[in-house]
């Protein structure tokens, strides 16, 4: 696998882990900022008002980072710089040795992605990728990925299960279901895990390596993440942040060069 090709499966599978974390019945509540609506009191809905309250607040993330990837056939890694303004764009730029292959900016409404290596580039709006992929693309929930925040594919049927150090919170509507477990009493998310049964999908992320990021709560900087499904097949992605910003404005850049000729669809 090229480099180039592990850069457009990365992204294809950070877009489909947000179709999994923004998809599913048409009852569902997303629950993405840092308030939530006043629930019924039960111990379920308790604890998820305190999960979103322990959200990592940041309106900016300026990161590098190693990746890995692994189907089982081949593995292959990269470094890549990432950056993220809150409700207005991810940007991402992937290097091998110090060059860049490829460039990638996601906004609220569209994608762009620059072939360094073939001089191509694609300019499309979010709702061309989810119509070719069939999946559905949504800015605020990459962000929180990026953040390592949790997000709710359903509320219904919430339960929690709480022992002294761990608390396990699922819920399930339909084949649908997700899981998240914190360590307890600081409510740091360990791992999350989404199943989507009938479209056979699914995804879990681990949380590792917290340290100080200069914001409200310890910054996930390891990120082990399993996906199966038929838009990826089976895989296992490893992202290390190797330095971390938050709240830190920086410049977004992405220009297309005038050689550069549009991919072809």
């Amino acid at each position: 696998m090229s480099t180039l090709r592990l850069f457009r499966t990365l992204l294809g599978t950070f877009l489909l882990a947000g179709a999994l974390l923004g998809s599913g019945c048409n009852t569902q509540k997303k629950v993405t900022d840092t308030t939530v609506a006043a629930p019924a009191a039960t111990a379920a809905n308790t604890f998820m008002n305190t999960m979103v309250r322990n959200q990592v607040q940041a309106d900016w993330l300026s990161g590098s980072a190693r990746l890995s990837f692994d189907d089982g056939s081949t593995s292959v890694g990269a470094t890549a710089n990432i950056i993220m303004q809150k409700d207005q764009a991810i940007w991402m730029s992937v290097k091998k040795f110090g060059f860049e292959l490829a460039r990638a900016m996601i906004t609220p409404d569209s994608i762009f992605i620059l072939d360094r290596i073939n001089n191509e580039y694609a300019a499309e709006p979010l709702s061309y990728v989810a119509e070719r992929f069939k999946l559905p693309a949504d800015l605020a929930l990459l962000q929180q990925l990026l953040l390592g925040n949790p997000v709710f594919l359903t509320t219904a049927n919430a339960k929690a299960d709480a022992q002294e150090a761990q608390l396990r919170w699922s819920a399930q509507e339909g084949d649908t279901r997700n899981d998240f477990w914190y360590t307890l009493p600081g409510y740091q998310l360990d791992r999350m895990e989404v199943q989507q049964a009938q479209q056979g999908r699914n995804l879990a992320i681990q949380l590792l390596n917290y340290q100080d990021a200069g914001t409200n709560r310890d910054f996930s900087y390891l990120r082990k993440i399993t996906v199966n499904s038929k838009e990826t097949g089976a895989a296992e992605i490893e992202l290390q942040f190797t330095k971390i910003e938050l709240n830190v404005p920086t410049t977004i850049s992405f220009d297309i060069p005038p050689r550069y000729q549009k991919m072809a669809k």
